[in-house]
């Protein structure tokens, strides 16, 4: 398997565990008795970890490499989800949540680790690859966790057992990293040395590289505007259609499923004959629409049409985002700049998670949607100006050689 194989795969395995659990966290919670508000706490905890830890742990992938960084955030994955199943404390379960936060840097390193392995014009192939197997991972993991509540065991360790199938999963992840990917960093001192440890100025000179900016304003524009569905759509689903938790589900999980079919499939095809900029345009201008139509959509055939068009839209703008981002940033600045775009992307997505709730509870359930598209219509504006700008000897990145051969993916 190819080095970019090998982490696409280490991605699914790890989405499996996080999207088996993630649902099954309140429940969890509730069944020892934890307020609303220590709830809160055990979901607040791993964002505001992580939007700390991300600017680090990207320039530590840059001056250490990005194998030694994903070995260290896989294991602490794997051993909070290991605490989660095993403990019934809150202050425990509670560091438990802050651990696997401080320590999750896996999405951005592997990123970093995409931009490595394959050529500037097959950046946003294999960011779609890695948006492709986000979707197969949320598709599938709440699925799976389904039926691991239906096992026939002891009620009170029924809630037990997907943790600990999420913290194997995470393992045999790890051991993927240990086993079978191949440092992407060449043994340049200069280079690395030349990546300093995070440090504020660090991360306004980051953020000051030709076009970097806009395009990590406009990524995490693309995620604030998205985090008003992931926050809202199990209870617009209720609202309007009457739909319960199982409903929501499957939801969710066509949502996911049409993502990832354009990033995993569609994005290979269309980014060389059209180029990122004009995707970028055309996803963020679709997905706006697709709000439009979710808040009008009165009937199941029009939801599943406004959903449709969605996850048409986040398909095409977020792997050509991320994709344009690794190109014209240089290879010796890739993880910072991902470290960065993932911790303005977490903050965004914290915000917007209260916002579109307070919209839907004041507002009525289309009122999160009307937002999103008021969002969309910004980055839109934003993309315009990006493709304007935006110039094909930008390209910085080259593939960098990973063992004893060039990365030709």
């Amino acid at each position: 398997m190819s080095p970019l194989g090998v982490v696409v795969t280490i991605v699914l395995i790890d989405l499996l565990g996080f999207s088996i659990v993630m649902p099954l966290l309140a429940p969890f919670a509730k069944q020892y008795g934890f307020s609303g508000g220590q709830i809160g706490l055990l979901f607040a905890a791993y964002p505001m970890c992580q939007l700390v830890a991300g600017p680090i742990l990207g320039r530590l992938s840059d001056r250490y490499g990005r194998r030694p960084v994903l070995i260290v955030s896989q294991a602490g994955t794997a051993l909070s989800f290991l605490i989660l199943g095993l403990s019934s404390n809150f202050t425990v379960m509670l560091l438990a949540r802050m651990l696997d936060g401080a320590s999750g840097g896996n999405i951005l390193v592997a990123q970093a680790y995409v931009a490595d392995v394959t050529k500037p014009e097959n950046r946003a192939r294999g960011m779609g690859l890695i948006g492709m197997a986000f979707g197969l991972g949320f598709v599938l993991g709440p699925l799976m966790g389904g039926l691991l509540l239906e096992l026939p065991v002891d009620p009170a360790l029924r809630l037990r057992i997907p943790f600990l199938v999420a913290a194997a999963f995470s393992t045999l992840a790890w051991v993927l990293v240990f086993t079978r990917l191949p440092e992407s960093l060449p043994q340049d001192t200069q280079a690395r040395q030349a990546a300093r440890v995070v440090s504020w100025r660090g991360i306004v000179d980051t953020m000051t590289l030709p076009g970097v900016g806009r395009l990590v304003v406009l990524g995490s524009l693309v995620v604030l505007a998205f985090a008003a569905l992931e926050g809202t759509f199990s209870l617009f689903l209720r609202e309007r259609f009457h739909w319960e938790a199982r409903g929501a589900a499957f939801g969710f999980s066509f949502l996911g499923l049409v993502s990832a079919l354009v990033q995993g499939g569609f994005i290979r095809r269309l980014v060389p004959k059209y180029g990122e900029p004009r995707l970028i345009v055309v996803g963020v201008a679709t997905v706006g629409l697709g709000f439009v139509a979710l808040a009008l959509a009165e009937s199941v055939p029009a939801l599943l049409g406004a959903t449709l068009i969605v996850g048409v839209g986040q398909g095409l703008a977020s792997p050509t985002v991320t994709g344009l981002l690794s190109r014209i940033t240089p290879n010796r600045e890739q993880g910072a700049v991902f470290g960065v775009l993932s911790s303005a992307q977490t903050l965004a997505r914290m915000a917007n998670y209260v916002v579109a709730n307070l919209l839907l509870a004041r507002s009525g359930p289309a009122s999160p949607f009307w937002e999103a598209a008021a969002i969309s219509a910004v980055a839109l504006l934003l993309a315009l100006t990006a493709a304007r700008s935006h110039r094909p000897n930008q390209e910085l990145g080259e593939p960098l050689a990973v063992g004893n051969e060039q990365a030709n993916a």
